[in-house]
């Protein structure tokens, strides 16, 4: 590895062998040596060979202002959950979670607290990303003694679904966006309304639809839990139901996709809290 930029004494940019840019933090590793010399093997700690020369030399920059553990976390984090989700994900998740997991820090020691407005959704929607949200919630008590609560867990949890989403070609994503806009018109000419887009109630509804929407084009399933609870939304709330399966009708004829009781439930209550609020 040979040295590209000192960004701090503890952080550079590097190339490797195969000419690639890559981030090596260490203690004292950038210290005293100049561009296109070799780096001491010795002093690195950590080394993050990220898809483009563009997402290391970001990753640089923000591991430059933020506290090292930070980066050691992370990578921990990752590792878990490449092997926990056996599956593809951006490496943009390197860059998102270190500067989430610092930012959180930040709040936790000056005492504020954000609270996930979707947390139960996530809970029941993304169990496996749930999961790896509490491990690394583990991780950071472990390392550092900061006991985060579970609304951290959820907000880690959904970086994780972010990236599996943005491995998606552009095709899906132009797929997903149709979508959610064609399900709120069915929303808002069935009870012909105008939404307050500024509401939190909207920006938890336009939440839950763009991972819905992912999930109906994964053709991703949850088998009904509780088919009573059901039929006691689906009797409360009458009218949501009417347009819930509007929008069933839609998904099955336009993606082939069945919308289960446990979806229907999650869409009643969001649709009755707008309308509800809005009349």
């Amino acid at each position: 590895m040979r040295l590209v930029k000192a960004l701090n004494n503890n952080v550079a940019l590097a190339k490797d062998v195969d000419g690639r840019e890559i981030v090596v933090t260490g203690k004292g590793i950038a210290f005293n040596i100049k561009p296109g010399q070799e780096i001491d093997k010795k002093r690195v700690s950590k080394v993050f060979v990220l898809q483009t020369d563009d997402l290391a030399r970001k990753m640089g920059d923000l591991l430059t202002n933020i506290r090292m553990e930070c980066a050691e976390i992370v990578d921990e984090i990752v590792r878990y959950a490449k092997d926990r989700l056996n599956g593809k994900m951006s490496d943009y998740i390197y860059l998102a979670l270190t500067d989430h997991i610092s930012f959180a820090f930040d709040r936790y020691e000056k005492g504020y607290r954000v609270k996930n407005v979707i947390l139960w959704e996530i809970k029941k929607f993304y169990k496996e990303e749930y999961a790896v949200g509490l491990k690394a919630l583990e991780i950071i008590k472990n390392k550092t003694g900061v006991a985060f609560d579970e609304d951290e867990a959820g907000f880690i949890a959904l970086h994780f679904v972010n990236s599996k989403m943005e491995t998606y070609e552009m095709d899906t994503t132009i797929k997903m966006t149709k979508m959610v806009q064609d399900i709120l018109d069915i929303v808002k000419y069935h009870f012909k309304m105008t939404f307050d887009e500024d509401s939190l109630n909207f920006i938890r509804f336009l939440t839950h639809l763009k991972f819905f929407a992912q999930r109906t084009l994964m053709h991703e399933s949850f088998e009904s839990e509780n088919d009573d609870l059901f039929l006691i939304i689906r009797n409360k709330y009458p009218e949501e139901y009417k347009c819930v399966e509007k929008i069933a009708k839609y998904v099955a004829k336009g993606y082939n996709h069945e919308i289960t009781n446990d979806e229907k439930v999650y869409l009643m209550l969001h649709m009755a809290r707008i309308v509800r609020r809005n009349h």
